[in-house]
């Protein structure tokens, strides 16, 4: 009886140290995505100045316009660093996205998925739970906006989704631990 107590005490101290150690920077306003390094990031989509802050997505949502037109947007990761290759996305509100993912780490599973604004770790952290049979993500959670399945090293896959209203989103990985580093902003004009 004693060693199940020990262990137990020991099990829920660990626990407690590993969610402080592993904080979420929701709580920190002024956080932003990690850039890519400039070198990663194609000449057409590096910024001039520094990017501002993300905005906040209205609470209560109307619908996105209907937009015409589809936009096929590229992505990959940084080798295998846990880091997509670029740091921010964009669409129009109302328009079909197509989003290609390659995973080309050689040694990493990732998946991409864009969630609404302020949401990545909670999102993730609810993937954890649901497990890798469903991504890594939720089941049927209203914050997950489009996403691509887990991909394995080397590996490609595609999100489709209707960018909704104007306003910066996310993108994650959710793969347990990445999203910490992985993200990056999904503005939506």
């Amino acid at each position: 009886m004693r060693n199940s107590l020990v262990i137990l005490l020991g099990l829920l101290s660990a626990i407690m140290l590993l969610s402080i150690a592993c904080g979420s920077d929701e709580a920190d306003p002024n956080a932003t995505a990690t850039p890519a390094p400039p070198s990663t990031i194609p000449v057409d989509q590096r910024a001039a100045e520094p990017t501002m802050a993300p905005t906040s997505v209205p609470a209560t949502k109307a619908p996105a316009p209907v937009g015409s037109g589809v936009i096929t947007l590229d992505i990959d990761v940084n080798g295998d660093a846990l880091q997509f290759n670029i740091s921010e996305m964009s669409a129009d509100a109302g328009t079909e996205v197509v989003v290609n993912f390659t995973n080309s780490s050689g040694v990493n599973s990732h998946n991409w998925a864009v969630v609404e604004s302020g949401t990545k770790d909670a999102v993730s952290v609810d993937g954890t739970t649901a497990g890798p049979t469903n991504n890594w993500l939720p089941v049927g959670d209203s914050r997950v906006i489009g996403n691509t399945p887990v991909l394995g090293p080397g590996e490609s896959g595609t999100a489709t989704f209707i960018a909704p209203v104007a306003g910066t989103y996310q993108f994650v990985c959710t793969f347990p631990g990445h999203n910490f580093t992985m993200f990056g902003d999904f503005i939506v004009n």
